[in-house]
């Protein structure tokens, strides 16, 4: 009888271990590859460099089969008085469950959010974008290459139609693949070692990571850096001097 009760509760581990590995999971480890970050095409108006501390990658995408688990990471940058001309986007990115090329994923999004007292004013499917871009992986404006997981997964935008903000202020971006976890598996963003701004915000509106459904710091699923990596590249809207007559 108690060879038969052990036996009954190692399956029922089994099990439970199995299906814990079916549902998505928030942080990917770094992996042994070298990142491969593409020369800047453009005037560099805003960089966060890939950490050389911490390359893990944390959850951050939209999964068409589990919608409940997609989630989102934002992190804010400053535009100067005049506004950006946004010709480039960089971001590297890591897989995990099992690791994919993000070429796997359907679509691939860009957003811009304006701030609201220190979160973003939205998030993808909740609160429009000032700007955003969803395009495929094969499109022509996406250039991909290697992140450290070994896998291609870092993402380089050049825009056919330059991202136009014309309003200074602090304002969040938004990037993330839509890909079914079942075929794909897992992408993340991944840490910066800067300290601009506020820290990166976390949300999942679906709460099904048990975390709430509203924005709160990336520090919550364990990411300890206050900023994450990406680029922006294009050039600075001159300011534009109003002239007068004296009578």
């Amino acid at each position: 009888m108690k060879k038969i009760a052990v036996f009954g509760f190692v399956l029922l581990l089994g099990a439970a271990l199995a299906s814990a590995a079916d549902v998505p999971t928030l942080v990917g480890p770094a992996g042994a590859g070298q990142s491969v970050i593409p020369a800047a095409e453009f005037a560099v108006l805003w960089d966060q460099p890939l950490s050389t501390v911490n390359q893990n990658a944390y959850v951050n995408q939209q999964f068409s089969d589990l919608p409940d688990y997609s989630s989102y990471l934002a992190d804010d940058f400053v535009v100067p008085a005049g506004g950006w001309s946004i010709n480039a986007i960089f971001v590297p990115n890591n897989s995990w469950n099992p690791g994919n090329p993000i070429s796997c994923a359907s679509m691939l999004h860009f957003e811009i959010y304006a701030d609201n007292g220190g979160i973003p004013a939205g998030y993808p499917g909740g609160g429009a974008p000032v700007w955003s871009l969803a395009v495929s992986p094969t499109d022509a404006q996406i250039t991909l290459t290697a992140g450290s997981g070994g896998f291609i997964t870092n993402v380089l935008a050049t825009l056919a139609v330059p991202a136009q903000i014309t309003t200074a202020g602090t304002y969040w971006f938004i990037f993330y693949p839509t890909a079914d976890f079942a075929v794909c598996g897992q992408y993340g963003r991944q840490p910066a070692d800067t300290t601009n701004g506020s820290i990166v915000q976390f949300i999942n509106p679906g709460g099904g990571f048990g975390y709430g459904t509203g924005y709160q710091s990336w520090a919550v699923i364990g990411a300890t850096e206050q900023d994450e990596a990406f680029r922006l590249e294009g050039d600075a809207i001159p300011v534009t001097l109003q002239s007068f007559d004296i009578e």
